[in-house]
């Protein structure tokens, strides 16, 4: 009699134990599933997609950025309902376009496919974005992934740096006058800043998983070098504009010329 009580009793207790232990199990399994088998996004810009090699014949391209469409700039009010003096008002402008040769400065241009070349070299000095007059200067700032950024209020008043990203830690950080603090962008992405306590200013850090870009100066002209020969995709990205690609052949030690040109999509 007690040997059959025991064995009901116990019974009992094993499907009390395996019920209360599959929905344990089962989120065991999904936490598994999504924790322990998948990549993370510094994994996937980490592997295969890039291999830095020695590159002992490697060409240069040099080009141009133009907008030839009609130049209707937007010029930013950025001390709405503040009483400035006109002498210390900058202007800030999505499109600044050369007037000797309709060069369109900031526009950034990189290789999009390469797959092999010289080594992702990060600045030992950071790159800075001052804010100046209630503007961020540089307006556009590429960088290689991994970089790390200095940010200075120039201003004798409170700013802040409000950063929109998604693969990188965004953050959201008062600044006091000549205030400096630093950020490291890992992953490649567009992110756009701002600050809200004057909120019509705005800057763009462009981060890149290789080193092979530039950004144009005022007349629109950029510069890559050490490319192994070979044939890529460049990309021009432009704040106000978008985007623009070309097929470029690269030769051993030679200087190949490119130009875009916006107007051709405008």
């Amino acid at each position: 009699m007690i040997f059959v009580v025991f064995m009901r009793d116990y019974n009992l207790y094993t499907k009390f134990m395996i019920n209360l232990t599959k929905p344990i199990l089962i989120l065991s399994v999904i936490v598994g599933f999504l924790c322990g088998d998948t990549q993370s996004s510094k994994d996937i810009y980490a592997g295969d997609t890039y291999t830095e090699i020695e590159v002992a014949e490697g060409g240069t391209v040099v080009g141009n950025v133009k907008y030839g469409g009609e130049l209707a700039a937007l010029s930013l009010n950025l001390y709405a309902d503040m009483q400035v003096p006109d002498t210390s008002k900058p202007t800030s402008e999505k499109l600044i376009v050369s007037s000797i040769n309709n060069g369109l400065k900031n526009a950034v241009v990189s290789i999009t496919n390469i797959k092999q070349g010289k080594k992702k070299t990060v600045p030992l000095i950071h790159p800075l974005v001052d804010q100046q007059k209630n503007t961020f200067v540089p307006g556009t700032l590429p960088i290689l992934a991994g970089t790390t950024v200095d940010f200075l209020n120039g201003d004798e008043e409170l700013h802040n740096i409000h950063t929109r990203s998604t693969k990188n830690q965004p953050f959201n950080l008062g600044t006091t006058y000549k205030q400096r603090i630093s950020r490291t962008f890992e992953y490649p992405e567009v992110i756009k800043l701002t600050c809200d306590i004057h909120k019509k200013s705005y800057a763009w850090i462009i981060v890149l998983d290789n080193p092979y870009f530039d950004v144009t100066d005022r007349n629109g002209y950029f510069e890559i070098c050490d490319i192994p020969p070979g044939t890529y995709k460049f990309q021009v990205w432009h704040e106000e504009l978008g985007n623009l690609e070309k097929e470029v052949t690269v030769h051993p030690k030679e200087i190949t010329n490119i130009e875009f040109n916006y107007a051709q999509n405008w």
